[in-house]
């Protein structure tokens, strides 16, 4: 049962794309933290260590989002935002008349 359960979670995550800068630590808190969370809760004295790996991929989450908040809120936007964003800064590097939408990279960089 354990194997099928660890082959479903290896299709899902191979057919995930990255979205945003946040994505990979926010499947590291699904991916340790969601178990960890069920060993703390299953124990009547968890030790500190356990409790640390629970909460630190959290709180890595947490102060990623705020930096990113703050200093570069383009990464918190999808992939297909910012290719769009960057096509639009190439065009008007350029001074084309007319905007090219971005589909993929090779479109920005080979227009």
């Amino acid at each position: 049962m354990s194997e099928n359960i660890f082959q479903r979670i290896i299709e899902v995550g191979g057919r995930i794309s990255v979205k945003s800068a946040l994505n990979p630590i926010l499947w590291l808190c699904f991916i340790i933290s969601l178990p960890g969370l069920l060993l703390v809760v299953n124990q009547e004295d968890p030790p500190l260590w356990l409790i640390l790996i629970v909460v630190a991929p959290v709180c890595t989450a947490i102060v990623g989002y705020l930096f990113l908040l703050i200093f570069d809120r383009d990464k918190l936007q999808s992939e297909d935002y910012q290719l769009r964003k960057q096509s639009l800064e190439l065009i008007q590097d350029k001074g084309q008349q007319f905007p090219i939408v971005a589909t993929s990279i090779e479109s920005i960089s080979n227009p």
